[in-house]
């Protein structure tokens, strides 16, 4: 990816993080789409969020899974109608 080709994106995107994930943090993995996408949004999951914990047996924040699915289909249903 480059900022060039994340400036041409011209669909809606939107985009969660997960606060106290080292594996994909968001300095170097998030914040160049927020920065550089015209059409993205996005916020945080929490800042106590770890990367496994979309898929652990037992996540730190035991929501996150349910925050970002809720997130995810709102943003479908606006989208898509």
């Amino acid at each position: 990816m480059t900022r060039e080709s994340l400036e041409a994106v011209r669909v809606p995107v939107a985009i969660r993080w997960a606060g106290a994930d080292t594996i994909t943090p968001y300095e170097a993995d998030t914040r160049p789409y927020l920065e550089y996408i015209p059409t993205a949004s996005g916020r945080s999951v929490g800042p106590a969020v770890r990367h496994d914990d979309f898929f652990a047996p037992e996540p730190a924040d035991p929501t996150a899974r349910v925050r970002a699915g809720e997130d995810a289909a709102a943003f479908f249903l606006e989208q898509l109608g």
